[in-house]
């Protein structure tokens, strides 16, 4: 991609240019995230959670569920025809 410049303007006010806005589909009202690596700006489309989800988005949860879908594709999983059949496996461990 080339590269792109922009200016910073009074009260820190930064205008990202067309371009950038149509690569990453950022749109007027859009939520972004600024973090800072290697001593660089890094802008990132983002989303509000509500608090009730925040915690699917951790970086553990996310982890678990990772490790879950790899499993389930190695066929590592159990099927139950029946709830009670479910509680005994689960009371049995």
């Amino acid at each position: 991609m080339s590269e792109v410049i922009g200016r910073i303007a009074r009260n820190g006010h930064l205008t990202i240019p067309r371009k950038i806005r149509k690569i990453l589909n950022i749109e007027d009202g859009d939520i972004v995230r600024f973090t800072v690596e290697d001593n660089k700006i890094v802008i990132v489309p983002g989303v509000i959670v509500d608090k009730d989800q925040v915690y699917f988005f951790s970086d553990r949860c996310q982890k678990e569920i990772r490790e879950s879908e790899k499993e389930f594709k190695e066929g590592k999983y159990s099927s139950f025809t029946s709830v009670k059949d479910l509680k005994k496996a689960v009371d049995s461990d």
